[in-house]
């Protein structure tokens, strides 16, 4: 059993980790993910539900189950957290005002520290109280996270932010009961302590605000299923909710429409921009007995169209759900962030009690010596550790979802972004996956009227590929009447019209048919050079003309070919066609490795060698293909294949464009590059900022209060997450 929940309390990695410790540590959970950015868990389970709730709980957290169904990602922030935040500041400011403004600020001279030290001290106690109520969360969070003996982010601004507290309040109490010079007042530090909590609340309301961003191509997904939809109901339409569609009714849509489930067009034509779910920007003509999907819009026409997938099951919410769960998952890269994480949160306070230690030792002055260690306890920041990746990777997934690319696991893009090989299957993939006519002869004296109307007439009896391509190219012209018709397999077609007898085939039947084709050699050299099949047509009084056939490069294919070359990727083709026509393709391509006539296992077997030393991303759309594509490093399915090889592929493309692999490796290698910056600047800024809050720089004139270090903590996530949300404008300008 595989279930979603919401978990409630997190705050950084380090708390990631205690829950995905105390999670994992029941015997019968297979695998367990937490994600800090959705606050969820995605948990694979053969047990008790309640044994998994329990633990969360005992790890200081609570977890709620999500239904079934539901998207996990980012809930828009609730603007009545303004409230706290605003009061928070405030207050923040008129202790500024009290504690120092005697320095810069007309002061009445009443509140003096000198003066009236209890008078100040009440004043003090009285702004920081509140602020103090407003923000108790990190309290009560942070205490039973300690208690737990989890310690997370919570635990050290409490520490920090109440030890200030703590210490101001006992020198509060000092002045009431004894009789300490009035110097002393001047030392409580309320003011750090009522500004560390305003501080790190404006933090998280802002990393909140940037870390909603991350989730607007998935919240944009999910609104594209309009809430209504026009039926047809006897000769009248009616407009219904969409919930309450089936499959029974008949839909009814129009120009400026928006697809309210996938379907089948049962009458009419239309123009459907699919921008929002391929990338593509130009309508697609959309006839009888074609699919349409659920979240497009109509751009014109009407047409009749019967419910195919509804709900949950419609092509959109299998995207949405596909692109959620994605985001939940975790890259390689951010083990990395896990690990320090786990460590992370008791190593600071280890490093505070020894700052608080040392500097009590070294000054005697326990103000100064508490002023470092809560400015060490403030400044250390796993938040920013911990968004590093998840941000980054819910970024890169809603862009690609948005291009028209479904990435199934952050692994998967990770891995795109380290790709240094792909591999092309040919049919369907690099080439349009049908037969056309390439050109046609005629034999010297025959009419090519005669040509067309016999070659239509007798391959309009086959459903041969090649028959169909005949067909096609044929089908101005008008068929001979055929009255008697036989098939010899492996060569081609017999035919009597009146009369007349007639062949269609390869070189073999015109053999055993004694018909001379060396007249045209030239034709037919030129053509199988290029791998095309050759089918001949003949009467009974000798050759008529022949057809070149053969399935040609995409038009995008070149472009996509040299595009990834010009990035340093190898490029290499597998097929199951014969040598020519898979010579001929890759010479025309560019492509200088390929291998032809494989087998689905020969295909795996090459992919699976590759990837043992290279990081390989393998594109096919066929059944054949699947093997290979659960071989690579990552399987790319193109969306217009089979179900099967969708199923088996790391990644999913809507569109047809081979050109959307080349944008999809570029997002990998863009949204690798953003999670290295995003854990350098994490890494960087504690090894920097904890030493100078510790004091070492103190012999030089340079320290940090600990006001200054809850701001730059509140940076410091909040420029992890802001560079983060620069992967949405990836490729914006090319998509204009």
């Amino acid at each position: 059993m595989k279930k979603s929940y919401k978990v409630y309390g997190m705050m950084c990695t380090a708390c990631v980790s205690h829950v995905e410790h105390a999670v994992s540590a029941l015997s019968f959970v297979s695998s367990v993910g937490v994600s800090l950015l959705t606050s969820s868990m995605t948990v694979e389970f053969e047990g008790d539900e309640s044994d998994i709730l329990t633990a969360v709980k005992k790890a200081g957290y609570r977890a709620v189950p999500m239904e079934e169904g539901t998207t996990v990602t980012l809930e828009a922030s609730e603007k009545s957290s303004l409230l706290p935040l605003i009061l928070s500041l405030v207050l923040s400011a008129l202790l500024m005002y009290v504690e120092m403004g005697h320095m810069w600020l007309p002061y009445p001279s009443f509140l003096s520290h000198t003066k009236n030290p209890i008078l100040y001290l009440c004043v003090l106690f009285a702004l920081a109280a509140p602020i103090v109520i407003l923000n108790r969360r990190y309290f009560i969070g942070g205490t039973r996270s300690l208690l737990s003996g989890a310690p997370n982010m919570d635990t050290l601004i409490a520490l920090g932010s109440g030890s200030a507290l703590l210490y101001g309040t006992g020198i509060l109490i000092a002045f009431l009961f004894f009789d300490p010079p009035a110097i002393l007042a001047a030392g409580a530090p309320f003011c750090s302590g009522g500004m560390i909590l305003a501080l790190v609340t404006l933090g998280k309301t802002l990393e909140g605000r940037a870390k909603d961003k991350t989730a607007d191509a998935i919240r944009a997904l999910s609104a594209l299923t309009p809430d209504t939809a026009r039926i047809l109901v006897g000769e009248e339409e009616q407009t219904i909710k969409t919930s309450a569609l089936t499959h029974a009714h008949i839909l009814i849509l129009k120009a400026g429409d928006r697809i309210p489930c996938d379907g089948r067009i049962l009458e009419g034509h239309l123009a459907v921009d699919e921008s929002a779910l391929t990338g593509e920007s130009l309508p697609i003509e959309k006839a009888v007995g074609t699919a349409v999907s659920a979240g497009c819009t109509v751009s014109d026409g009407y047409a009749k169209v019967t419910p195919t997938q509804l709900g949950e099951q419609t092509s959109l919410s299998k995207t949405i759900r596909m692109v959620s769960e994605a985001a939940t998952t975790k890259a390689p890269i951010a083990k990395m962030a896990d690990r320090i994480g786990a460590i992370f949160v008791p190593c600071v306070m280890a490093l505070a009690l020894i700052t608080l230690a040392v500097w009590l030792s070294v000054s005697k002055n326990l103000g100064e010596a508490l002023h470092h260690a809560i400015s060490v306890l403030v400044i250390s920041c796993p938040c920013a550790l911990g968004l590093a990746t998840p941000t980054a990777i819910m970024c890169a997934m809603g862009r690609g979802a948005q291009m028209g690319i479904l990435i199934k696991s952050a692994e998967a893009l990770e891995e795109v972004g380290r790709t240094t090989h792909v591999v092309f299957d040919k049919t369907g993939t690099l080439t349009e996956g049908r037969m056309q006519v390439l050109g046609y002869t005629t034999a010297e004296g025959a009419d090519k009227d005669l040509l067309f109307s016999v070659a239509h007439g007798m391959e309009a009896e086959s459903a041969h590929p090649l028959a169909v391509a005949i067909t096609g190219y044929t089908k101005d012209t008008s068929p001979i009447p055929i009255d008697k018709i036989s098939t010899l397999a492996g060569k081609g077609l017999f035919a009597k019209s009146g009369k007349s007898s007639y062949a269609a085939g390869n070189l073999g039947l015109m053999e055993d048919c004694e018909i001379e084709t060396g007249e045209i050699e030239d034709f037919v050299n030129e053509y199988e050079v290029r791998g095309a099949a050759i089918i001949y047509i003949a009467e009974a009084d000798g050759l008529l003309g022949a057809f070149a056939i053969a399935d040609t490069p995409r038009e995008d294919a070149k472009v996509t070919v040299a595009a990834l070359s010009s990035m340093g990727i190898s490029v290499s083709m597998l097929t199951g066609d014969a040598k020519a026509p898979a010579a001929a393709t890759a010479e025309e391509l560019g492509i200088t490795d390929y291998r032809a006539s494989l087998t689905p296992q020969d295909k795996g077997e090459a992919v699976g060698k590759m990837a043992k030393s290279h990081t390989v991303c393998m594109v096919g759309d066929g059944i054949n293909d699947c093997l290979p594509l659960v071989q690579a490093s990552v399987g790319i399915a193109i969306g217009s294949g089979s179900d099967v090889a969708i199923e088996s592929a790391d990644v999913v493309i809507r569109g047809e464009q081979s050109t959307d692999v080349v944008r999809l490796l570029r997002l990998g290698r863009f949204t690798l590059r953003k999670i290295r910056q995003n854990l350098f600047w994490a890494l960087i800024y504690n090894c920097i900022c904890i030493p100078i809050a510790a004091g070492v720089l103190v012999p030089i004139g340079i320290s940090l209060s600990p006001m200054m270090a809850s701001a730059a903590m509140a940076l410091s996530s909040l420029t992890v997450v802001t560079n983060a949300l620069t992967i949405k404008l990836f490729d914006r300008r090319k998509q204009k």
